[in-house]
């Protein structure tokens, strides 16, 4: 069975586990490899699997401004789950977290608090105060806590180790190919359809609305701009549509800045509100820019629309 835990286990829902500790954002090729030797790891040895990750970002506890991700908490659980994993544990990152040294953060949060007997992580992995702590000194830790730690060995791409950081650059640049490859899937986003302003349907084009990021997050999606994409999850039959996205925070229309994505289906009606959908980023159109009027808005929608549909190998309209 998997479980799902914010913060640590109750210590009756303590087990001993096999751990990986980061971000693990994107799940790329890379965390996935290091995921796979957990979960052979904890069957091994007749442990858990389990994945310490943390929310918020760090950079945004600590008051960065446009801190990028690659996915949604939603979209990275699904990811981590589909390695095989049994058990997240989402630690909140505030400030009792970032002033535990290395040593305590070990006693408390590994052993006691996750009942670790097994660790790997990331050769660059830093943690603790002041990221004191580096792969060394958790070898150390293990020794005298009762834990074994590794490093899992980097996954080259080009002759390029696979990141994150890399990920993001990829998608900023608007290539959706590149970011796929290091995936290993096509970058997609899920999440609850929610109520807009309807401006959409006023300008012909009704969209369905996704919010990338919660409200009062200092975050957003490295891709930005209109995308041809495919929808999944709007039909019982398990259909695939098409259509033309906007991932923003559309500055024609408003001066808010949450990250928001806003999806218009192609051929499809219904009732979506509040159905959990999937939108596969399929090819970039444009750049999202602040246009001079509503009408001027509403042209750049009909021919990204259309060159959607050439894309995806749809009818005209």
């Amino acid at each position: 069975m998997r479980h799902i835990f914010r913060g640590l286990p109750a210590k009756s829902h303590k087990v001993d586990c096999a751990l990986a500790i980061g971000n693990f954002d994107g799940v790329h090729l890379g965390h996935q490899k290091l995921l796979k030797t957990v979960v052979e790891t904890a069957h091994a040895r007749e442990l858990a699997s389990g994945v310490l990750t943390f929310e918020p970002h760090p950079k945004e506890f600590f008051g960065s401004e446009g801190v990028i991700r690659i996915s949604t908490l939603r979209d990275k659980i699904n990811a981590i789950l589909n390695c095989g994993i049994d058990r997240i544990y989402i630690l909140p990152f505030n400030a009792r977290l970032c002033e535990l040294s290395p040593e305590e953060f070990a006693q408390e949060i590994l052993v006691e608090g996750l009942g670790c007997r097994w660790l790997t992580v990331g050769s660059n992995f830093r943690f603790g105060a002041r990221r004191a702590g580096d792969f060394a000194c958790l070898e150390k830790l293990g020794i005298h806590l009762g834990f074994e730690a590794h490093a899992t060995p980097l996954v080259l791409r080009d002759n390029e180790r696979v990141s994150s950081t890399r990920i993001r650059q990829a998608m900023q640049a608007g290539d959706l190919d590149e970011v796929a490859a290091m995936l290993g899937r096509p970058y997609a986003v899920t999440g609850r359809v929610i109520h807009g302003a309807a401006l959409g349907r006023q300008l012909g084009f009704p969209t369905l609305n996704m919010a990338f990021t919660p409200a009062g997050s200092k975050s957003q999606c490295g891709l930005h701009g209109s995308f041809a994409v495919r929808i999944r999850g709007l039909s019982s039959d398990g259909s695939i549509c098409g259509g033309v996205a906007s991932m923003g925070f559309k500055p024609t229309v408003t001066e808010l800045k949450r990250w928001l994505l806003e999806t218009h289906v192609f051929d499809w009606t219904g009732y979506a509100y509040g159905k959990l959908v999937q939108v596969e980023f399929v090819q970039k159109l444009r750049d999202e820019q602040k246009f001079s009027s509503i009408e001027e808005l509403k042209d750049a929608i009909e021919r990204d629309a259309q060159n959607a549909r050439d894309i995806l190998g749809l009818p005209k309209a």
